[in-house]
């Protein structure tokens, strides 16, 4: 077959082609390779691949076995970073040396395909699966939750009058009926229905919701130190407090489980809206409540960044990795986004973006 016609097939194909010599440098692009990188046709020849792909990607590695050791190779789900405020992608990448006659391998051709959406679709369907799971799961834990709770619940009471003129633990028992009447609705409401029950929603002072959490969880552990970045401006906020107490109970209590004795973990809020970072906001043009919890701990894995919010996905010896998953479920029941990002010191931030207004029940 002629150059020429082989030239017109390679560069009529949708699926971008590059074909790198022996220093890894580009001596091949098609069309859909140079739309790919959104550089104008014919510059990408003698571009290196590592600026491509990057110095120390995978890429790089098989390319180079294509070349010396003649062996082909198929990368799946490889994570392309496409720069600042873009999302990466999900590429599936094939490197095959090229060979001619019986002479040295002189090339290593690339083709790779956007997995991105197929990649976003197999995981909803995966996390739709695991959370019917964890439904059922719920609710038959929550119909064996019933008796002990209300032992415990009649326990307290019981305490309750008995601690009614001791000042100094009054409080204690207090504070355990609040939580047990909290539990009982939750178990309530899981019983009466099989998907999610709806939000509940009210007005509640956020900082006040947060101040319960960590009060709670100084009284678990000494540990660590609790530091309070609150903004003083914030209006009270619109949401179901329970819930969001369960959201902020589990990301303060990972935070806690993750940094070393003598760390720190911080509680910070603001409000934030179209007037900076926007991006990264669930709605670019809305106004949002952010809780950002802090830890000082060794961060998260980049292996692990993808499965964060994976039900049952969890790095502890002890966990359960259903914490985050139905933490995200409650925040996108709010119109909201739970997200993470490496601490510049080290730790882990998991920020919390709730929207400034929701419908109320009439």
């Amino acid at each position: 077959m002629e150059a020429s016609i082989l030239d017109s097939l390679f560069n009529s194909l949708s699926v971008p082609l590059l074909a790198v010599d022996r220093n890894l440098r580009v001596a091949y692009s098609n069309p859909a390779a140079e739309l790919f990188w959104r550089i104008r046709p014919g510059k990408l020849i003698r571009y290196e691949l590592a600026r491509l792909f990057g110095a120390h990607s995978i890429v790089i590695v098989h390319a180079r076995r294509a070349l010396d050791e003649e062996l082909s190779t198929t990368i799946n789900s490889y994570r392309f970073d496409q720069g600042p405020g873009m999302p990466p992608l999900i590429l599936r990448v094939q490197i095959d040396p090229v060979q001619r006659s019986h002479q040295a391998v002189e090339w290593a051709l690339l083709a790779f395909w956007d997995q991105t959406q197929h990649e976003h679709l197999e995981n909803a369907h995966r996390e739709a699966g695991a959370m019917d799971s964890i439904r059922l799961m719920l609710g038959r834990l929550a119909h064996e939750l019933q008796n002990p709770l209300s032992g415990i619940k009649g326990a307290t009471q019981l305490l309750a009058r008995k601690t009614r003129d001791t000042s100094e633990l009054r409080e204690y028992p207090e504070v355990i009926l609040r939580e047990l009447e909290r539990l009982e609705r939750l178990v309530g409401e899981l019983l009466g229905h099989g998907e999610p029950p709806p939000l509940i929603i009210s007005r509640f002072n956020l900082h006040e919701l947060l101040d319960t959490v960590i009060w709670f969880e100084r009284n678990s552990t000494n540990r660590v130190d609790f530091v309070r970045d609150y903004d003083p401006s914030l209006p009270e906020m619109q949401g179901d407090r329970d819930r969001l107490h369960q959201v902020f109970l589990n990301l303060i209590r990972n935070a806690v489980e993750a940094s070393p004795d003598g760390g720190t973990v911080t509680v910070r809020t603001a409000m934030v809206g179209p007037w900076g970072n926007a991006q990264n906001l669930p709605e670019p043009s809305g106004t949002f409540f952010q809780v950002e919890v802090v830890d000082t701990g060794p961060g998260v894995s980049e292996a692990h960044h993808a499965n964060l919010f994976t039900p049952f996905f969890t790095t502890k010896k002890n966990g359960n990795g259903l914490g985050l998953s139905i933490s995200q479920q409650i925040v996108r029941a709010h119109n909201g986004m739970l997200r993470y990002h490496p601490s510049a010191q080290g730790g882990a931030v998991f920020s919390v973006s709730l929207p400034r207004t929701i419908s109320l029940p009439t």
